[in-house]
């Protein structure tokens, strides 16, 4: 019988977290998930720089979960994935990734000998040069796809696919943006964020932001005198938006940029995840800094839950698994 169980891996510099969805249409029925935690400063920006203990680590939870040698789809992050919006000469896709590739060494701080990269096509267009596509060209170094695929191997998981952390979570939270030409998603992790938008669906725009929710753990004891979790803060609290400053300041830049090389689209939605969208309040704060609707994204659209999930797993699954949760249902594409 043809398996439609698809897993998600997403490593972490804090957590490998890893869920099976059981597809269906466009959406899926969660079948399993968990994690564990990542050894302490094996993964750093994103590449695992020690496959042989990160995926003994992983082969536990795999074994656990019962899902060794499922196909997996997991994603790339951090300093050294590349990613640009181009515009090429019309041609056919594998000569544009030439092209894309070529176009890359004017930019990319390593030698192209170095990365694997892709493109995805945005739009077409036409001008007085002829036609012309734009894409959204995507490089990681080799080293950081051969580590993971090592780390999966050893962990009895078969990685199939390998993409950006921004397509997983637009995966997840499309039926969001049903109506909204751009919009864009903030995920804030454990160390580093991410703002990626997109236009008609696709992705125009990605950058990194080194502000992680980590920042409100160091300083909880100094806020709260005692050990209080994210939702029990308040994101309007003078503290609390002295943590954030960073984090908007960056987040206001980006837009800003954008808005200079979009002007005719506007940002009018945008949504949060990550560790980070437990702090109380702060979709509310995050609106009005912004001046654009923010909201909390939800797994549930597209992923059914099994009717034994509790409470305390819902949360967890909400705002801790939707990368993973997001590969998986791509896995199925």
């Amino acid at each position: 019988m043809f398996d439609r169980t698809s897993v998600g891996l997403d490593i972490g510099s804090k957590w490998i977290k890893l869920v099976a969805v059981g597809r269906s249409g466009d959406g899926g029925q969660l079948k399993t998930f968990g994690q564990t935690e990542t050894p302490e400063g094996l993964v750093e920006n994103g590449l695992v720089n020690d496959p042989e203990t990160v995926g003994a680590e992983l082969g536990k939870l795999v074994e656990q979960l019962k899902l060794k040698g499922k196909k997996t789809i997991s994603a790339l992050s951090g300093q050294q994935v590349y990613t640009r919006l181009m515009t090429l000469p019309a041609m056919p896709i594998e000569d544009m990734r030439t092209a894309a590739l070529y176009q890359s060494t004017s930019f990319l701080p390593i030698s192209v000998d170095d990365v694997t990269s892709d493109i995805l096509p945005v739009r077409q267009m036409e001008d007085q040069e002829g036609k012309k596509e734009e894409v959204f060209f995507v490089a990681a170094r080799k080293t950081q796809v051969e580590n993971l695929l090592k780390t999966c191997q050893i962990g009895g998981l078969n990685l199939t696919t390998v993409e950006i952390e921004a397509l997983a979570l637009n995966t997840l939270y499309r039926s969001y943006f049903i109506s909204d030409k751009v919009y864009g998603i903030i995920n804030i992790g454990a160390q580093r964020s991410y703002l990626s938008v997109f236009q008609d669906q696709t992705l125009v725009f990605n950058r990194a932001i080194g502000f992680g929710c980590s920042a409100f753990y160091d300083q909880i004891p100094k806020l709260a005198g005692n050990e209080i979790s994210l939702e029990e803060l308040d994101a309007e609290e003078h503290e609390c938006q002295g943590i954030l400053g960073e984090l908007i300041d960056e987040l206001a830049r980006s837009l800003d940029y954008f808005r200079l090389q979009n002007s005719k689209d506007q940002i009018n939605n945008m949504l949060i995840c990550g560790g980070c969208a437990r702090l109380g309040g702060i979709e509310p704060y995050l609106s009005r800094v912004l001046d654009m609707k923010v909201q909390v994204g939800n797994v549930e659209p597209l992923i059914k839950l099994p009717g034994n999930v509790s409470e305390a797993e819902r949360t967890e699954l909400r705002f801790e698994y939707p990368i993973a949760l997001g590969l998986a249902l791509r896995g199925g594409k």
